[in-house]
């Protein structure tokens, strides 16, 4: 076993490529854990929903989000008092504000508009500014201004009634749109927070930024962990292609002694880029950080491990270097895409979630929220999570080797 790991190592480190990966990986992640942008939404959700000009016979579906309580607004006034309204509803933050300018539209034509909304369209209300909205609302009168058409049984037409008619009280009383920020500012202010349900986490900005950056950090370091793997699977095709596992297997070592060889190499690789990363963590002292160092450098360092050894595997199985490339590369884009590296999958469909399930990288974001709440749990959770993998691969492993001698 010592002498096939010591010609492994020989192999590696005479290979460029694999220093290029050893190098990139730690470099490209230390870059972005000292961009400091701020990648998550602000807490105060108002100032990031604005207005969407449509047409009438525009789908609203495709603009609101599979969460969004839409609104479809047919506006045949265009005044500065209707914008107000609008864009008040739309800094709520609750509601996807979608407006269709319709000046000089029939009772009729607005009548089909609305039946073909509420049978070929997904909204939750319909909303119609009369022509005549600002004197109405001099007047006083909030009924005659508009009308709300109910489209849905979603549970949230109550407080988009409720928002309308606050909003139109104020406009009232200003009278106009200059004089609203005069009647609000001696209004009580408004501060949206953020309530943890029972048995769930609620991130603060701070912490959502993070965990931002930390997907992406963790995405590039995996880019060099499945690569570094797949540098170890070629040295496992060339001998075979050699006849050198022939050789090995003569001198009475059995298959998961050669594969144990192995995973013992790609447990070093992960060692010394992981310890790369270290190095440069403490070398550029990355500041504001809700995760501390060592909780890091272990998140990366056990996911390292299985996606090296995930590599080692598929490119065993594959038996051929540009296969194994390839399947290395397509596990790296794959899975730090459907993990929700790059972005959040709370508003995908049911499949999407499931698959999600089965990237190692969605537990690691999991055991980056217990760190972020200081859950004694989280160091088994995820020397579960990597025992648990590792286990897998490598039954799989041990059945493929075997399977491929057969086939030899």
């Amino acid at each position: 076993m010592l002498t096939v790991i010591r010609s492994t190592l020989k192999l590696l480190f005479r290979n460029k490529a694999f220093w290029i990966f050893l190098i990139f990986a730690p470099a490209a992640t230390l870059f972005i854990l000292n961009v400091n942008e701020t990648y998550s939404m602000t807490e105060d959700t108002a100032a990031n929903f604005e207005i969407v000009e449509i047409e009438a016979d525009d789908k609203v579906a495709y603009y609101g989000g599979a969460k969004a309580y839409t609104v479809k607004v047919y506006d045949a006034s265009g005044s500065d008092m209707s914008e107000q309204l609008l864009n008040d509803l739309a800094d709520t933050g609750m509601y996807s504000v979608c407006r269709a300018s319709t000046p000089g539209i029939t009772s009729e034509e607005l009548e089909a508009h609305i039946n073909s909304d509420a049978y070929n369209d997904r909204m939750g209300a319909v909303l119609y500014l009369r022509p005549d909205f600002d004197e109405q609302i001099a007047c006083g009168d909030t009924e005659g201004a508009l009308e709300i058409f109910i489209v849905s049984d979603d549970a949230r037409t109550e407080l988009l009634e409720s928002d309308v008619k606050l909003i139109l009280q104020q406009l009232i009383l200003a009278g106009s749109p200059e004089n609203v920020e005069d009647i609000r500012s001696v209004m009580p202010s408004r501060q949206i927070v953020n309530i943890e349900a029972e048995g769930a986490r609620v991130l603060s900005r701070e912490q959502n930024n993070e965990k931002m950056e930390l997907g992406y950090a963790f995405s590039f370091m995996t880019l060099g962990f499945v690569f570094c793997g797949a540098f170890i699977s070629h040295t496992v095709i060339e001998e075979q292609k050699n006849m050198v596992y022939t050789r090995i297997r003569l001198t009475g070592n059995r298959d998961i002694t050669y594969l144990a060889a192995k995973f013992i190499c790609t447990f070093i690789t992960s060692s010394i880029i992981t310890a790369i990363l270290a190095a440069g963590t403490a070398v550029f002292k990355l500041a504001g950080t809700e995760l501390a160092l060592g909780n890091f450098i272990l998140l990366v360092f056990l996911q390292g491990l299985i996606f090296s050894t995930l590599s080692l595997i598929l490119g065993i199985l594959a038996g051929e270097i540009m296969t194994s490339n390839f399947a290395a590369f397509t596990v790296w884009c794959m899975s730090s895409l459907f993990a929700g590296l790059y972005f959040p999958l709370d508003d995908s469909s049911d499949v999407i979630k499931a698959i999600s399930y089965a990237m190692p990288q969605r537990w690691f974001m999991e055991g980056v929220d217990m760190f972020f709440f200081k859950d004694n749990m989280a160091v088994l959770f995820i020397m579960g999570v990597t025992a648990a993998y590792l286990m897998i691969i490598l039954s799989i492993g041990n059945v493929g080797i075997k399977l491929k001698k057969q086939e030899a």
